[in-house]
């Protein structure tokens, strides 16, 4: 069985932004926030006007032909997409699927919304 730091090795794969970085481009119309984890949490409250796709699910949104795909990507192909989850580790790996299913503009939150929740400070 795999390890947690080789499954996690997948961050040198992706590109990963800080929180500061991110809330830069809280505001810029050219930037999808995604909120990937569960749906309770998402409810609690997320970053801005981020989209909720539960992590558990990102195939079936992103897959072409699935019954509950989100056309957004197809809508948005040249649109960055800002990804985070609670700590950060399934941030890294949606954003990794992201990328294996044909986003091309896709960052990750380095730390996800713990970090996000520092800059309120």
């Amino acid at each position: 069985m795999k390890k947690f730091e080789e499954v996690m090795s997948v961050s040198n794969e992706i590109e990963n932004i800080t929180a500061e970085e991110a809330k830069k481009k809280l505001n810029d119309p050219n930037v999808q926030f995604i909120d990937v984890r569960d749906k309770e949490s998402f409810s609690n409250g997320t970053i801005g006007n981020a989209m909720h796709l539960d992590r558990g699910l990102l195939e079936f949104y992103l897959a072409e032909g699935s019954p509950i795909e989100n056309d957004t990507f197809k809508k948005n192909p040249d649109k960055e997409y800002v990804v985070f989850c609670g700590l950060g580790g399934q941030g890294t790996l949606a954003t990794k699927t992201m990328k294996e299913m044909g986003i091309k503009n896709v960052k990750n939150i380095t730390g996800g919304m713990s970090e996000w929740d520092k800059l309120k400070d």
